[in-house]
């Protein structure tokens, strides 16, 4: 099996668990395989997506913790990136020392926990999980006979099972959105906490709050019943072929302090950055520009992801401006040079080179990018953050191109890398 095949595996404690959540992604067109307690791991070889039963509802907390964390340094060791942890939606078992088991391997930042299953009536709302509107402990789950349920406060008996600290997304961040969600979790994982657990009342909650996790994250511990693992396959984007992302190309002409500390945070996200020494451009364009579209060139064949600037670097500015004054260029001149220059290179790279969309930064840089390739106008499509416009333009070659412009000297620090990310989703 080739590791782009092999796109999560399920941890379940118990088999009808392991079937209502494996259908989950076989109606996703996804070869699943069920993995019964005991029986050897490479029989799900050659399947898209592992279940594995660990039988360990109903067992002593501390075989649960280690027949988990055995199954799941498995499952790591052959390669799967993603993992779901499967509970119980009346929160029945060793639900917390699980969670910790496969925590404690370090692969994880956090487990985002969501049990609700509405479409069965199971809820959270304010972390009380409900049955059928009832308190678990009204019901017939806090009498059962092998896993009784004493605790009907989701984070309280995660944190009392666990022994990790638990943070909470709630009532309001729910309503108030993907933003609101996000910026609970950021404050949650500040504070400590492993384990974040989810109200959810709703469908579409699962979704919403499962996309503002990952824009913190792409290493989380899923965690829930067959309600969270519904949204999964198509969020995660699996489908078992070989998924070729298109590199993002980012041109920023601004000097500004705020553009310099957007580029920054997309550096620090694995963004690669060709700096162009501008001021050795000034003339003999064609010979001094080469090297930087090859650069580029090369990075993205590698399926990466590029910023192409200048003025990233201080002195790098200030070489410029002493250059352009040795040769009688005012300040405007300078500036109008060095967006030409970027121009000529973004340019050259996107009639070569696929691209997911293009990042220009800097209103003469967004200009000059745009009459060298020969393109007439921009299709509006909509807006990826307060006042910076996702649109379409075609070349003079007849290329569609995804462009995103934005001005220098605006934006949140990280309004770039949150535009990066929701490209990579789409």
């Amino acid at each position: 099996m080739d590791a782009i095949a092999k796109s999560i595996v399920v941890i379940a404690d118990d088999l009808t668990g392991a079937n209502d959540t494996g259908v989950q992604f076989a109606r996703h067109g996804l070869q699943t395989w069920v993995v019964l307690e005991g029986a050897d791991f490479q029989t799900s070889s050659g399947a898209a997506v592992a279940v594995i039963d660990t039988n360990s509802r109903a067992i002593p907390a501390e075989e649960a913790y280690k027949r988990v964390q055995k199954a799941a340094k498995q499952a790591f060791d052959a390669g799967f990136y993603h993992c779901y942890k499967k509970i119980d939606s009346t929160l029945r078992g060793n639900v917390g020392v699980e969670l910790k088991a496969i925590l404690d391997l370090g692969v994880h930042d956090f487990a985002f926990v969501m049990p609700a299953f509405p479409k069965n009536g199971r809820t959270t709302i304010g972390g009380n999980h409900l049955l059928h509107g009832l308190p678990l402990t009204a019901t017939e789950i806090a009498k059962d006979p092998k896993c009784p349920v004493s605790e009907t406060v989701l984070p309280e008996l995660l944190r009392q099972q666990s022994g990790c600290m638990v943070g909470h997304i709630g009532v309001d961040d729910l309503c108030r959105g993907e933003e609101a969600i996000q910026k609970s979790i950021r404050k949650c994982l500040a504070e400590g906490c492993r384990i974040i657990s989810c109200d959810a009342w709703l469908d579409e909650q699962f979704q919403m709050a499962a996309q503002a996790a990952l824009g913190v994250s792409d290493r989380i511990l899923w965690s829930g019943s067959a309600g969270l693992a519904e949204c999964l396959p198509q969020l995660l984007v699996l489908n078992g072929e070989p998924k070729i992302s298109k590199p993002i190309l980012v041109v920023a002409g601004s000097v500004s302090a705020v553009t310099h500390r957007q580029i920054k945070l997309l550096l620090d996200s694995g963004f690669e950055l060709i700096e162009v020494q501008a001021a050795d451009c000034f003339s003999e364009h064609e010979n001094f520009l080469r090297p930087y579209i090859r650069a580029v060139l090369a990075i993205m064949a590698q399926g990466k992801n590029v910023v192409l600037a200048s003025g990233y670097q201080s002195e790098a500015v200030e070489q410029t401006k002493k250059v352009g004054a040795k040769l009688g260029m005012s300040s405007v001149q300078i500036s109008e040079a060095v967006a030409q220059i970027l121009g000529l290179i973004g340019a050259a790279i996107l009639r070569q080179q696929e691209v997911a969309s293009v990042i220009l930064t800097g209103g003469d840089t967004a200009a000059a990018v745009c009459k060298e390739l020969g393109v007439v106008g921009i299709r509006v499509l909509e807006e990826l953050a307060p006042a910076i416009p996702l649109g379409e333009m075609k070349t003079a070659e007849g290329k569609t191109l995804r462009v995103i412009t934005k001005a220098g000297a605006f934006g949140s620090p990280d309004v770039l890398l949150k535009i990066a990310k929701r490209l990579r989703k789409r």
